[in-house]
């Protein structure tokens, strides 16, 4: 069977992370002063003063710099969140049994990988009345992706565009792939995301709720990405509640707030 690694990025120390198999792993992100034994983003060779800019970007290149060289060529690499795991259903709503999660994603990746699958994306964020260009725009100004043209290859901002006009994409810098698929999205994707953060800093683009402004622009365009370069296949997940990842002085404000606040929320998809 081949090598499967998950590696979860997490901003703070959460108990349950210790409680998920083996091999999906935390990675603390940033500078907060971790007291899990999880792997640490400044350590090694690292992006992490870019961080507050790049949200979970600067852990994928952490493992592209520090981890990739211990898989071959037939294991899978894949990200995931402390609040959003690779799941499609409530394992158990009381004592958050995460047994299965390890063996669901291998039996899926084994499915998948029978179809020449090369990236295991997110079920899509479906949008409602706008395409994913004007969604970015509404809500994040058009200040950074009107210059994106300087940046990229004429055919390849063209097809960039062309996407953009979709309603629904695969969010939050999510994936399950191979070494050499990861390789080849790093070395696009970071040198591109120097000149975005570049032309931020600039034109003072990351400030207040736009602060992972590059972050949210490289959300859109990794969809874009693997989908034009490869055979791409989506697995379900589930959100964690509220509930389940605030600290206990807000668990009982929370539930008061959303009832259910202490279950996953899955999404489904069948694959």
């Amino acid at each position: 069977m081949n090598k499967l690694d998950i590696y979860c990025f997490t901003s703070k120390d959460y108990n349950f992370l210790s409680r998920l198999p083996k091999n999906i792993i935390p990675i603390g992100l940033g500078n907060y002063n971790y007291k899990n034994s999880y792997l640490k983003e400044t350590s090694g060779i690292n992006l992490s003063k870019h961080n507050k800019f790049y949200a979970e970007l600067s852990g994928i290149y952490w493992v592209y710099k520090n981890k990739l060289s211990e898989y071959n060529e037939n294991d899978f690499i894949g990200f995931c969140h402390y609040r959003r795991l690779w799941l499609d259903k409530i394992y158990n709503r009381k004592h958050y049994d995460f047994s299965n999660l390890y063996s669901k994603i291998l039996h899926n990746i084994d499915d998948i990988n029978k179809k020449n699958c090369e990236i295991f994306l997110l079920e899509p964020t479906k949008l409602k009345n706008e395409n994913i260009y004007d969604h970015f725009i509404n809500n994040h100004g058009n200040n950074l992706i009107e210059k994106i043209s300087d940046f990229l290859e004429p055919e390849l901002y063209k097809s960039f565009i062309e996407y953009m006009k979709k309603r629904e994409f695969s969010a939050c810098n999510m994936f399950i792939t191979k070494p050499k698929y990861l390789k080849q999205y790093c070395e696009f994707i970071f040198p591109f995301l120097e000149k975005i953060l570049a032309h931020c800093f600039t034109n003072n683009l990351c400030e207040g709720r736009n602060i992972k402004l590059p972050a949210y622009f490289i959300e859109r365009f990794s969809s874009f990405w693997f989908h034009h370069h490869y055979n791409v296949k989506y697995l379900s997940y589930a959100e964690l509640g509220s509930y389940f990842t605030s600290n206990l002085s807000n668990k009982f404000i929370n539930t008061l707030k959303t009832p259910l606040g202490f279950l996953f929320y899955p999404t489904s998809l069948d694959i």
